[in-house]
């Protein structure tokens, strides 16, 4: 049970990323480098956290 605690934190913020990227890529149609930048980050930041929850996540193996 305590691996849930960061397991759904993890898919929920690995899914947020996946949103934020995305939505930076479709910005490139209207020229807003800008904002194609600021959700790119946001999601990797968001994508590295979600990294570090899965890892915590699984159990240890010996």
């Amino acid at each position: 049970m305590g691996n849930m605690i960061f397991a759904v934190p993890a898919a929920l913020l690995g899914k947020l990323a996946w949103t934020s990227i995305r939505t930076g890529s479709e910005w490139t149609r209207h020229r807003q480098w800008d904002a194609v930048a600021t959700n790119v980050a946001i999601g990797a930041v968001l994508a590295s956290v979600a990294a570090g929850l899965a890892a915590k996540a699984l159990p240890f193996r010996s």
